[in-house]
C-alpha cells in the first residue's frame, strides 16, 4: 500500500506545522530469511514542521511484530515504539545524495516506506521470547525452557576431538 505526501500541496510557512494520523499496512519484514508479520496499531502518526530551508518530518507509530523466536521458533509478539525524523530540503541543489532521505523525492514523502524503514531498524538483530529463553537442544531438539533433554550432551564433533588433548600451562 502506497502513501504519499506532497509538501508543496500544505502551504506551510516557516514555523507552522502539519499533523495527521494514516492508516497503513506494512508488508511482512523478512530477517534470515524468516518472515515477521507487522501490525501498526493506531496507524502512522505524522508530523511535518517548516523550516528555513526545508521540511523536517517526523514518523511515529506503535508496532507490533509477530514471528518466530530465533531461540526456541515459539511465536512471539514485539511491542516497538518506532520513531523516524528526515530532513526534506526545499532546494536539492547542493545537497551530497547521501545526505537525502531515499523515501522523499523532491518533496513528494513515502510515508508507507518510511513507516517501513522505522520498523525495520527498530526490530532487533536477533528476535527472542524472553532473555531467559534457553533454546533447543542441538542435537534432539528439545526445548529446553519446557525441560531438560535426555540425549547425550557430551557429543563433541570428532573434527575438534584432538583439542580435549591439548594441555596449556
Amino acid at each position: 500500500m502506497e502513501v504519499f505526501l506532497d509538501l508543496d500541496d500544505l502551504s506551510l510557512r516557516p514555523g507552522e506545522s502539519y499533523h495527521r494520523t494514516y492508516c497503513l499496512e506494512i508488508e511482512p519484514i523478512v530477517q534470515g530469511g524468516v518472515n515477521y508479520e507487522v501490525l501498526l496499531r493506531d496507524g502512522v502518526f505524522i508530523e511535518v514542521q517548516r523550516v528555513a530551508g526545508g521540511f523536517f518530518v517526523n514518523l511515529s507509530a506503535h508496532a507490533r511484530v509477530y514471528g518466530p523466536c530465533t531461540r526456541c521458533l515459539e511465536e512471539t509478539v514485539l511491542d516497538l515504539e518506532v520513531e523516524q525524523q528526515e530532513f526534506a530540503p526545499s532546494a536539492q541543489g547542493g545537497w551530497p545524495e547521501s545526505e537525502l532521505s531515499e523515501f522523499i523525492n523532491g518533496l513528494i514523502v513515502d510515508i508507507a516506506g518510511l513507516a517501513r524503514e522505522a520498523v525495520v531498524l527498530a526490530v532487533p538483530s536477533q528476535v527472542i521470547c524472553s532473555p531467559s529463553c534457553r533454546g533447543l537442544c542441538p542435537y534432539c531438539g528439545q526445548d529446553l525452557n519446557r525441560g531438560q533433554c535426555t540425549c547425550q550432551q557430551e557429543k563433541i564433533d570428532e573434527r575438534w576431538g584432538k583439542l580435549r588433548e591439548l594441555r596449556l600451562s
